[in-house]
């Protein structure tokens, strides 16, 4: 397992557990032409009002360009990298195609150095090359999935998470696959997918360990409403701890929380779902 524990004399960090990322990346050092730069807003719009709460700043990042579409067919690239990259969970890998150009992709597990990937209608079923998944056999792990043809990858692409191809639906129009979330839904025959899962399985293991390190992520507290005043939430106030004195707990602004359904009953895509993460 890529992960260690930190050895240290104080409190701070007794419970801190993080990737060792010297066992599992080769470089640190980003290709500079596929960066971009980030603007911090922490969590406020163009008028300076907070839009989204808890973010605050955090270290200065810049974003990598990746490649989700993999639409450079039958270009054989080769894995130069594998690197971190402070905007996701997974790891990602610097590929130099044939003809020379240079592109970031998500990194699969187990793909390594040296590894020769393609995309491609009638490409290998092997791991970190991308194709239609009508071609990909059932029983299949796959990743970076599409959701419609030539969009580009929206599904599975967080660390160590992976779909399965079931087989055909009876229209012959799409291919049925099982989330990680246990949901069963139909995708396109001509959306792409790349075969294996995501790279950085160990991520859930992470223990922070100290406040500061979410303020470094630009994570800042979540304060309880119960522990505010009335006119800052719904659950403030009363003499004391109290009860929230609502039939179901609410949000900041008054609206139910907590278990409420909130996907659109109109969503096109509803008829894809053959079945819910819940179950239902």
């Amino acid at each position: 397992m890529a992960i260690k524990t930190i050895k240290t004399r104080g409190s701070g960090k007794h419970t801190t557990v993080l990737i060792d990322y010297k066992k599992e990346l080769t470089t640190s050092t980003p290709y500079k032409p596929l960066l971009k730069k980030i603007q911090n807003k922490s969590g406020r719009n163009n008028r300076g009002i907070i839009t989204t709460r808890h973010h605050g700043a955090q270290h200065k990042r810049f974003y990598r360009l990746i490649d989700f579409k993999r639409n450079k067919d039958n270009i054989p690239a080769t894995v130069k990298t594998i690197e971190y990259d402070p905007n996701r969970t997974a790891f990602i890998s610097l590929v130099v195609y044939k003809d020379g150009e240079k592109r970031y992709i998500l990194a699969p597990r187990d793909l390594k150095v040296g590894d020769v990937i393609i995309s491609g209608e009638n490409t290998d079923i092997k791991v970190g090359n991308s194709l239609c998944v009508k071609n990909i056999p059932e029983g299949t792990f796959i990743h970076n999935i599409e959701l419609s043809p030539n969009k580009g990858g929206q599904l599975i692409r967080s660390a160590g998470s992976s779909a399965q191809v079931l087989g055909k639906d009876e229209t012959g129009k799409f291919i049925i696959a099982k989330l990680s979330s246990n949901e069963v839904r139909k995708i396109p025959n001509d959306a792409r997918a790349t075969i294996g899962s995501v790279s950085n399985p160990d991520h859930n293991l992470v223990t922070l360990g100290k406040a500061g390190r979410s303020r470094h992520m630009g994570i800042r507290p979540t304060v309880r409403g119960s522990a505010m005043n009335p006119n800052d939430h719904p659950h403030g106030g009363g003499e004391g701890r109290q009860p929230i004195g609502y039939d179901a707990p609410r949000t900041p602004w008054g609206k139910r929380h907590m278990g409420v359904k909130t996907r659109s009953t109109k969503k096109a895509s509803n008829a894809l779902i053959i079945r819910r993460r819940n179950g239902k």
